[in-house]
């Protein structure tokens, strides 16, 4: 019935049934896909006719981009709507001289960095998933990723937003200035809101200048705060520019160089407990090796890096990195993990890390705990997994890993969002004062609970 109807706002190439969903990646989740029904609109008005429809016969709505979501913000259930953004994936305007962009919400990533590049300019974020996350989900998401150390997560970059509300109306607020101090920044509600107040359509963002050729390091450090002081380092050094410092503990480097078949690209050090540091770095005055090369050839003289290799080369470069953006190669080499997504202040790095790493073993010997992440902002992944289904030590292992976050001013979730999977720990780390905002809000903007319900605030604390 849904189908027949919603065809005479998206057209018949706009409805995507069971037959074909079946046939869909899923992403993430296997459960993103469970209504069965996907909508794909090509506009604003399309997506707010699909909204008011919805809202009229009390049907949820599940928004989607590229389905790269961790957290289970794009999880359905039969009876839904997916209304997917995809096909609207335009760019409608560039601004060169103001460094500024609009686009629809469902151009991806890399689209768009490839278009800005044009300009010498560009988006100024970076994920693993740049091939297939798209602008809107970023915005829903407040993606962060490998620059937000020096540029910010998503939020940070959004001038304006037009966005499809629950009941229909369409919100513009498409600003494209820095400077707009127009009573409360109602856009900042939609931003990590991941789609359970309204849908994202269009999207103003500010660029920066797109840096140069780079030059990529792998670097082995002896411990947490010797990667921390290499880090600090190459940041306040004024004659290049460090781009990217991601961090990987031994046994996910290893377990995943290993799986890929880069042993090789790790060979260079023999201390099978140190940690890896990728530093890629851009100057002003050629191609940044060296001022790499000098930088590093400093840190060796005060002991805070161990080795280190640069990369000759495009190849040796995507080798580095593939170890450290193929965490699911190692998650599926150990499988029924209970995965995290937490961020430290860098001075407290070290010592939560020996503690949860004690902590961890102390729950029981056998467990691994695989920990990689972006170092600049202390934002770590970590997966605490045997191989094998533990589900009766979900409780402790998930206390050992929250642990004290609060009193260090950390977060339980740094750039994954809440959706589904960490709702408990939301209502369980986050205070009550904040949590009655968020459900009033939710409660106002969408008093009949239709737009992704269940995601970051439990279905009872909805309408």
């Amino acid at each position: 019935m849904f189908a027949d109807e919603l065809k005479e706002i998206v057209g018949v190439n706009g409805i995507q049934g069971p037959d074909t969903v079946a046939g869909l990646d899923p992403g993430w989740h296997q459960e993103n896909l469970d209504a069965g029904l996907v909508v794909l609109p090509v506009s604003a008005d399309q997506v707010a006719r699909v909204v008011a429809y919805c809202n009229r016969k009390d049907v949820s709505l599940v928004p989607h981009g590229g389905r790269t979501g961790l957290s289970g913000g794009g999880v359905s259930a039969p009876g839904a709507i997916v209304l997917q953004t995809t096909r609207m994936n335009r760019v409608l305007s560039i601004d060169p001289l103001a460094g500024t962009v609009i686009v629809e919400a469902g151009i991806v990533l890399e689209a768009l960095e490839a278009e800005v590049a044009k300009h010498n300019l560009s988006v100024g974020i970076d994920l693993g998933a740049r091939g297939t996350a798209t602008i809107g989900g970023m915005v829903s998401t407040n993606a962060g990723g490998i620059e937000a150390f020096r540029n910010g997560m998503t939020r940070h970059h959004v001038l304006g937003l037009e966005v499809v509300l629950p009941d229909g109306q369409i919100l513009d607020d498409l600003k494209t200035v820095t400077k707009a101090n127009e009573g409360y920044d109602i856009k900042q509600l939609f931003i990590g809101a991941e789609g359970t107040l309204g849908v994202v359509t269009k999207v103003s963002l500010s660029l920066v200048p797109k840096e140069g050729r780079t030059a990529t390091a792998l670097v082995s450090c002896s411990g947490v705060d010797q990667a921390v002081r290499t880090f600090r380092h190459f940041r306040n050094h004024c004659d290049g520019t460090l781009l990217s410092a991601e961090l990987m503990w031994p046994d996910y480097s290893r377990v995943t160089a290993a799986e890929l078949g880069h042993e090789p690209v790790l060979a260079f050090e023999t201390d099978q407990q140190a940690l890896f540091l990728i530093l890629e770095v851009a100057d002003k005055k050629g191609d940044g090796r060296v001022f790499l090369e000098n930088l590093l050839s400093e840190c060796a003289d005060e002991n805070v890096i161990r080795n280190a290799i640069i990369a000759k080369s495009d190849r040796e470069k995507e080798s580095i990195w593939q170890i450290r953006e193929e965490p699911r190669i190692c998650e599926n080499r150990f499988p029924h993990g209970f995965w995290f997504d937490i961020s430290v202040p860098l001075g407290e790095l070290k010592n939560y890390t020996d503690k949860l790493f004690e902590d961890i073993t102390r729950i029981q010997p056998e467990l691994k705990t695989l920990v990689f992440g972006h170092l600049g902002d202390g934002n770590l992944h970590i997966t605490v997994t045997s191989g094998k289904v533990i589900s009766e030590l979900e409780d402790p292992i998930r206390r050992a890993v929250y642990q004290n976050l609060n009193a260090l001013a950390g977060s339980f979730s740094a750039e994954h969002g809440i959706g589904m999977d960490k709702r408990e720990s939301l209502a369980r780390y986050t205070s009550p004062e904040k949590l009655k905002i968020m459900r009033n809000i939710k409660n106002i903007l969408d008093p009949k609970g239709i737009m992704n319900p269940g995601k970051v605030l439990a279905i009872t604390d909805e309408p």
